[in-house]
């Protein structure tokens, strides 16, 4: 804008430079012509004051007693105002832009450092898990074993020495034998990775909902999130709502994903009494308020939104987003 605002100077300054020559003017013309030329170099070089532009009127006006056309020299504060104008307009931008990429920036952060935090647990449960395993081996299995080794050696002795005892410290040995083996099987047991939750997850948990029939459906990219078991918690409270709220005869539950978000969607058909109407990013009020509040929580700080409603039956709609790691 400072550019075309500088041609635009030049161009009235030329244009006052003609008339002047062309018409009978005074030689104090000269004078005027200069002192507007050195005001728009005080602008373009200094600090743009905002007086600048009230001096090039007054001058203007001044001058024009003398000489007419010098009113055409008006131009010069228009362009100045306008300048200006567009300048802080373009400042304006640029700040509201950075405000808006350091908020994005933030939001960013806030979803990875959830995201961390989530393995981070996952990873301490296993680690605690793996730990009390080892430990339960040890207290029992390898309590059992050693018991049952030392009952063997000594029934050896004793049968070569033909003490009928020995066949009671087989009996033994063979109950702390068996007692071991079924401890290291519910340790090998324990060891399995747990399933992770998922859509398959979601379609056994409409499945047990005895209530009344649940419609699954899911559609589109569902790879890559990291907060099913969010999605999982969200599914458990809306049915408890549906079971606990209402006379609903039908729930359906949708699943939708792209690279960016995983969104789903509960809804059922019935009616709940004394919930008010909600909006965007809120829970309800009442019972159901207090139930989903918690869930909300969870959802806002993984960067996500939660979307209660009651038009047509209660809805609660979870959008989370993807982390692309």
């Amino acid at each position: 804008m400072k550019r075309y605002a500088v041609y635009a100077r030049m161009g009235a300054g030329i244009v006052l430079i003609v008339c002047w020559g062309l018409v009978d003017s005074p030689l104090s013309g000269v004078v005027y012509i200069l002192a507007l030329a050195a005001l728009s170099a005080v602008r373009y070089r200094f600090a743009p004051y905002r007086w600048l532009g009230a001096v090039e009127a007054a001058i203007c006006l001044g001058y024009a007693f003398l000489w007419q056309p010098a009113l055409l020299g008006l131009w010069l504060p228009v362009f100045g105002l306008l300048e200006d104008r567009w300048e802080a307009l373009e400042s304006e931008l640029l700040q509201k832009g950075f405000e808006d990429r350091s908020e994005r920036l933030k939001l960013e952060a806030s979803r990875e450092a959830s995201a961390r935090e989530m393995r981070n647990a996952a990873r301490l449960a296993e680690m605690t898990e793996r730990s009390r395993i080892a430990q339960d081996i040890h207290d029992h299995a390898g309590h059992e074993l050693s018991g049952a080794s030392i009952a063997l050696q000594t029934a050896i002795r004793l049968y070569e020495k033909g003490d009928p005892r020995a066949g009671e410290l087989l009996t033994q040995s063979a109950a702390r034998l068996e007692a071991a083996s079924e401890h290291l099987r519910e340790a090998v047991h324990n060891l399995k990775p747990a399933r992770v939750a998922g859509v398959e997850t979601l379609v056994e948990l409409c499945e047990a909902f005895a209530f009344c029939p649940v419609q699954f459906s899911a559609a589109g990219d569902l790879a890559g999130s990291p907060y099913w078991e969010l999605l999982t918690a969200n599914l458990k409270e809306a049915l408890t709502n549906v079971s606990r709220h209402s006379n609903a005869t039908r729930v359906t539950v949708r699943l939708d994903g792209n690279a960016d978000y995983i969104r789903m969607r509960v809804a059922d058909n019935g009616s709940f009494a004394g919930a008010g109407s909600t909006g965007a990013g809120s829970t309800g009020t009442g019972a159901l308020g207090l139930g989903l509040s918690g869930i909300r929580e969870r959802v806002r700080a993984v960067g996500g939104t939660l979307t209660v409603g009651i038009d047509n039956g209660f809805t609660v709609v979870t959008v989370l987003p993807k982390i692309n790691e």
